[in-house]
């Protein structure tokens, strides 16, 4: 009877076909999981957005209470120590030069001493493409409405109510009036948001976007209200979601600017101010 020699250290392989199989297999289970991260990561950003505007809000509450309950003025184009932000945001270097990149711009804000000098709160963390000069300082924008009375005199909204002190968020009340949203970063220039507003007697006909909202959020934009309460709004109409172009001063409907969003802006419209 002969015994079967068996070679010292030797060990069956995994054939061609069950190589393949394997590597399917892994590309199969990557393809299942990759979408649920991006979803995970996505819902992480629009968490950490709701968080920034809330503290941005609870500070210009806190301004609010040290300064005889008027708001924080919305433009901020230059400086000035009752805007709520300054400088003036483009995609190259700045006008004055090097607010894309200075935090001081924030910092010397009407909110900087509210903040605890805590510069990512003004910045959408789902804002990742940066300027010529770097990464942008800021993606948030204030209400128009709100600190001045800019308008009244320049835009002729005379027939429609500001919110200069606290005791002025009467109608359509502080859970329905917002105060802080991320800005389309083709838009973003100075701190100050624009709403093109219909005639009072068209109420609340949907008017045209003056500036634009941001999409960050798989479409949504986030959003701060007076009464101290953040949400994630996603977007209906195409014309609310333009490409962003790196573009500086374009205007139109393909830029966002001057197209009408009739569920979207309509929604916003609401939300910005209301007739007197």
């Amino acid at each position: 009877m002969h015994s079967k020699k068996v070679r010292c250290g030797s060990r069956g392989g995994f054939t061609l076909i069950e190589l393949l199989v394997v590597i399917a297999i892994i590309a199969i289970l990557a393809a299942m999981l990759l979408p649920a991260l991006s979803k995970a990561k996505t819902k992480a950003e629009g968490i950490s957005c709701i968080n920034n505007l809330r503290q941005l809000e609870l500070a210009a509450v806190m301004y609010s209470g040290d300064h005889n309950w008027c708001a924080p003025n919305a433009p901020g184009n230059t400086y000035n120590e009752t805007f709520w932000v300054n400088g003036w945001l483009d995609w190259g270097v700045g006008v004055p030069p090097g607010a894309n990149t200075n935090v001081d711009y924030l910092k010397n804000g009407a909110l900087g001493p509210y903040t605890g000098k805590n510069v990512g709160i003004y910045k959408c963390p789902a804002d990742k493409i940066p300027s010529n000069a770097g990464p942008r300082v800021r993606s948030i924008s204030m209400n128009g409405f709100i600190g001045s009375k800019t308008e009244y005199t320049v835009y002729g909204y005379t027939q429609y109510r500001l919110f200069l002190k606290e005791s002025d968020f009467v109608r359509p009340g502080p859970s329905k009036t917002w105060v802080f949203l991320d800005e389309h970063p083709d838009g973003i220039n100075d701190g100050f948001f624009g709403m093109k507003m219909p005639p009072v007697t068209a109420w609340p006909f949907p008017a045209a976007w003056d500036d634009v909202p941001a999409s960050y959020h798989n479409g949504a934009c986030g959003f701060a209200f007076a009464d101290g309460h953040a949400e994630i709004r996603k977007w209906l109409d195409a014309a609310s979601m333009p490409p962003i172009r790196k573009t500086v001063g374009a205007r139109g409907p393909g830029q966002g600017t001057d197209a009408t969003s009739p569920r979207d802006s309509r929604w916003l419209v609401e939300r910005t101010t209301a007739p007197l």
